[in-house]
């Protein structure tokens, strides 16, 4: 699939004066030869790719990219012949299907209004004071009767009424935990566009390639995936876990994420911090062809996010003596502004896209030569930087890769055609670069306001701090709020085991049990993640956080819209994936 980043002498004795002179004439020249093409292949790294100079990238200590050697896990496998029964049997696909289509049948879907669980003693309670609530308890339901050895053998937690934390308990505990995160909520689907859809957007129908259904990519898929897999453990018996893993489903990850966040405060209580091996959450999927070489490409980091509330209060007024502009044209001179002065792009050693390009200009056997010396530079020369930036900003899908983006989505203000507006407001969205911090987006949008306010002659509340005092502007004032805080993600390393385990085992899913009958090599490399997943709460657990789905997923899926659908073949990769992986990882000892 391709996601939306679209953006390796013993010397005897003996001999005669004669001979040791021609013998050092030799070395002599020897060395001038060594040296000359040492020199040859330092420069034309910056044309070729590194594992045509050198025959294994990985062991290479001056590569920028080095490939992660493929895991094979069979051996580490009780039963090895399952990873073909979950791909190839007809019986076990027939009731993964139903699995599925059983769960996306049940509406979880979650709006940004609705009351927050603590505001309630009991379900009964928040089920009179927020009824939409009512269907995460039958999806509960469906998973206890669906997955009866799970729910038998796992504790299972409710975290703030409507969380799910399973702990399937290790036999060693000195081993740290692994978690295996999704979340049970779906985006809304308007009532206005329910005709649209192919197949009723609550049907979870098959047509022989594809499911569809709200959430059946986004990402029930994920989470029943995971049960699956560990039902499917717990029916061999044959595997005794000595790492305890944990599965983590919030309920709220398409709104205000508190699910998470109360999920983040049991698992501390629990454990503490940094207590976990691992944490992997839903993400991409697949992989990206880019110049010739297939990337697998888990999230490392996250950019941030900011909604910025600015309102304008003004007097109000009859309109038959209008002022020149009203609130509302002012404001639109603040948008106009906003919107006229971009963040700007930058591209440093602190972004993971950084470590994709490496691999990149590493591995492509066709990448453009200049370009491919400014990647291998733009951390040593400005020069080189800047071409790399301006090669990134010609496509919005990799532009905003290194760039906080900025969104004007809700504007309101007025309430009647003959009078003067005195509230004006408007809400802009930002995704903060990992090079970008919320202080430094607020500096931004505070220069804007304060260029708009001097223009109007208008006071400036900013979080609650007088910017510009109010009390002798008549004219009015400007207030802003900060919504919905979160700086970018801490980046997880990927120059430890923990990825090396994480990226070899990954290949070993592509290379040998996706595409066996091909011999391309899958690159494993860092990137980042645009929007924001529930592991936004989990930053405190781990540092090694990877966000992505193990499988191939449909070429369009419609995440979040019409005919969102699933290549069903994809939700058996991640059973297989994980069948093997929570194996495998078990025989590690911690990082």
């Amino acid at each position: 699939m391709t996601s939306e980043k679209e953006l390796p002498l013993h010397v005897g004795g003996g001999a005669s004066r004669t001979h040791k002179l021609r013998r050092a004439h030799h070395f002599g020249v020897l060395a001038v030869v060594l040296l000359t093409l040492l020199v040859w292949c330092l420069s034309y790294r910056d044309s070729t790719p590194i594992h045509l100079l050198f025959t294994d990238p990985h062991h290479e200590p001056d590569a920028l990219c080095p490939i992660v050697p493929k895991i094979d896990p069979t051996k580490h496998l009780a039963n090895p012949d399952t990873l073909k029964y979950i791909l190839t049997n007809k019986k076990f696909h027939k009731r993964a299907r139903k699995n599925l289509a059983g769960a996306v049948r049940i509406p979880t879907q979650v709006y940004d209004d609705m009351e927050n669980p603590t505001s309630a003693k009991s379900l009964h309670e928040l089920y009179q004071i927020e009824p939409r609530w009512k269907t995460f308890e039958r999806l509960h339901e469906y998973l206890h009767d669906t997955y009866p050895l799970v729910h038998k053998h796992l504790h299972v937690k409710k975290v703030n009424k409507l969380g799910l934390v399973y702990t399937w308990k290790g036999k060693d505990k000195s081993k740290k935990p692994i978690m295996l995160a999704a979340h049970q909520d779906v985006v809304p689907v308007p009532l206005e566009t329910v005709d649209q859809w192919t197949h009723p957007p609550f049907s979870g129908d098959f047509d022989g390639e594809f499911m569809y259904g709200r959430g059946v990519s986004d990402c029930k898929n994920l989470l029943i995936a995971l049960l699956s897999t560990v039902e499917l453990l717990l029916q061999e018996g044959d595997f005794k876990p000595k790492r305890t893993i944990v599965l983590a489903f919030g309920y709220d990850e398409e709104a205000l994420g508190q699910g998470a966040k109360h999920i983040l405060e049991h698992l501390l209580d629990k454990y503490g911090p940094d207590s976990f091996l691992q944490i992997i959450d839903e993400g991409d999927e697949g992989y990206e062809e880019i110049e010739g070489v297939k990337f697998i490409l888990p999230a490392t980091g996250e950019k941030g996010h900011l909604n910025s509330v600015i309102e304008l209060y003004t007097p109000g007024g009859h309109l038959s003596v209008p002022p020149k502009h009203t609130s509302i044209g002012i404001v639109a001179q603040l948008i106009t502004r906003i919107e006229d002065n971009d963040f700007t792009p930058v591209l440093s050693n602190a972004n993971p896209v950084l470590g994709q390009l490496y691999c990149l200009a590493e591995h492509s056997p066709h990448l453009d030569k200049e370009l491919r010396s400014s990647i291998l530079k733009s951390q040593l020369d400005a020069g080189a930087n800047e071409r790399v930036v301006e090669y990134l900003t010609r496509d919005k899908q990799t532009q905003f890769l290194i760039q906080s983006s900025q969104a004007v989505d809700i504007v309101q203000g007025g309430v009647k055609s003959n009078a003067l507006p005195e509230h004006v407001s408007v809400l802009v969205n930002t995704r903060i670069a990992v090079e970008e911090s919320v202080a430094s987006v607020v500096e931004k949008f505070k220069r804007d306001v304060l260029d708009i306010a001097g223009k109007f002659d208008l006071g400036f509340v900013l979080d609650g701090q007088e910017v510009i005092p109010i009390k002798d502007k008549p004219n009015g004032y400007f207030n802003y709020s900060l919504v919905e805080q979160l700086e970018p993600a801490p980046v997880s390393p990927t120059n430890g085991q923990s990825w090396e385990v994480f990226g070899g085992s990954l290949r070993y899913l592509f290379e040998e049990l996706v595409f066996p009958e091909t011999n391309d090599t899958f690159v494993v490399a860092p990137f980042l993640s645009t929007g924001n997943t529930d592991t936004k709460s989990y930053w405190d657990l781990t540092r090694n956080i990877y966000r992505y789905q193990p499988s191939i997923g449909a070429a369009d899926s419609h995440i979040h819209s019409i005919d969102e659908k699933l290549w069903f073949e994809g939700h058996l990769h991640i059973i297989g994936y994980y069948y093997f992986y929570l194996q495998l990882i078990d025989s590690y000892d911690d990082f």
